[in-house]
C-alpha cells in the first residue's frame, strides 16, 4: 500500500501500543470496517428513521410524530426566557 508518511506513523504508533505488527493492525481495521459495512446493508430497516430529502426543490426533514410536544407551550417558555434576559 502508498501510504503518507504520517499514516504510517499513526499506524506503527496504535499497533505498538496493541502489541501487533503493523501488517495486522491493517487487516484487523479493514475486517472491521467492512464487516460494520456489511451489517449496515443488511438491516437497512433498522437504520434511523429520521432523514433529509427534497420535494418539490425544499429541504424536508422527516421525523417521528411530534404529536406529544405542546408547541405553545414551547414558545410560551421561549418567549418567557427572552424576557427574563
Amino acid at each position: 500500500m502508498n501510504l503518507s508518511p504520517a499514516l504510517e506513523r499513526e499506524i506503527r504508533e496504535i499497533a505498538s501500543l496493541q502489541g501487533i505488527s503493523p501488517e495486522d493492525f491493517i487487516s484487523q481495521t479493514l475486517l472491521e470496517k467492512i464487516s460494520s459495512l456489511k451489517q449496515q446493508a443488511q438491516k437497512p430497516s433498522e437504520l434511523p428513521s429520521s432523514h433529509l430529502r427534497e420535494k418539490d426543490g425544499i429541504l424536508v426533514f422527516d421525523t417521528d410524530s411530534l404529536e406529544h410536544i405542546d408547541f405553545n407551550l414551547l414558545i410560551q417558555q421561549s418567549r418567557e426566557d427572552c424576557d427574563q434576559e
